[in-house]
């Protein structure tokens, strides 16, 4: 069976959009996907971290897969579909609901709520390997230790599961340059059509430079022609004006790092006008408001410059 490859670009994991009563704004989901398709993204990781995974119902997730596919069906449009840390039973029936869906991934976090107590990483490979032996969609790797218990998998654990045929990739959200250098310069995962993006916008030029193949950023959901323009500058070699841009972004993507997914909905709705309520559900649902939001203001304001001018 020919396993889908995930193709190399720019991806938005998308927040979710709640009416104030927390039910899904599913008008304002479409208006966004929608953006995002029309000025470049190669795709959406759906429900994930950003979208509040764990604040949705199993129902709701396959309900934003589903909306979102059936408003673009542009097979070239990837939706990677995510999920809270499930078991592996209900990772396996995830992957199902998220294929009937319109979804093209899965991605699943490193499961770590036993943190530094595992003796090994040898049950971590077996959990990706049981839940791939059995998903209906091919799966990424979600390497995040901010909420993962602080586990970071090792070079060894990244071949072993590059290995399985269903295992196509991995989301890198931390600053390892070593362990993006490792995976991103190894011939033997590119082989095995295993593919290493970074979750951080803010260090592109760097984690491409070394191989990595792209990002799933956040702030591609709020300036999407910058991120592809810079994604498309280290593509092309043009390093100088790479470089240049990379600061600027990377000045504007430290507000997610304060805010997360309720700052970057604030600046979609300062930006673009979209969205009502601009917080989460609880224990996310007091939001920010102008005066947490200045000390980044003029860094949002020169890309939303930068981003008027692109075509």
């Amino acid at each position: 069976m020919t396993v889908e490859t995930i193709p190399g670009g720019v991806y938005t994991p998308i927040t979710t959009f709640f009416h104030e009563d927390y039910t899904l704004d599913l008008k304002t989901q479409v208006q966004h996907a929608k953006f995002l398709y029309d000025n470049g993204i190669q795709g959406l990781v759906v429900a994930g971290s950003m979208g509040e995974a764990a604040h949705l119902s199993s129902h709701e997730r396959y309900t934003l897969v589903k909306t979102l596919r059936e408003a673009i069906p542009d097979p070239q449009f990837k939706l990677i579909a995510g999920a809270p840390p499930l078991n592996v039973q209900d990772g396996i029936k995830e992957s199902v609901q998220a294929k009937e869906a319109g979804a093209n991934f899965m991605i699943f976090l490193v499961p770590g709520f036993f943190g530094g107590h595992l003796t090994s990483q040898q049950g971590i490979v077996d959990y990706f390997h049981a839940i791939a032996d059995q998903s209906a969609l091919p799966i990424m790797v979600y390497n995040y230790p901010g909420v993962s218990n602080n586990v970071t998998l090792t070079i060894d654990t990244f071949h072993q599961l590059s290995h399985h045929g269903n295992i196509v990739g991995v989301k890198l959200t931390h600053f390892s340059l070593d362990t993006y250098t490792l995976l991103g310069k190894d011939i033997r995962l590119h082989k095995n059509n295993f593919s290493p993006f970074t979750g951080l916008g803010q260090v592109l030029v760097p984690a491409m430079a070394v191989g990595i193949r792209g990002t799933i950023d956040g702030l591609s959901g709020v300036f999407p022609k910058v991120m592809v323009r810079l994604f498309e500058l280290i593509k092309q070699g043009k390093w100088e004006e790479a470089g240049e841009l990379q600061f600027l972004v990377t000045q504007a993507d430290m507000m997610i790092g304060d805010y997360n997914l309720v700052g970057t909905k604030f600046a979609i709705n300062k930006y673009h006008g979209m969205g009502g309520y601009l917080a989460g559900r609880p224990p996310l649902n007091q939001g920010i408001d102008g005066g947490k939001f200045k000390k980044y203001e003029e860094a949002f304001d020169e890309l939303m410059k930068v981003e008027k001018t692109l075509a």
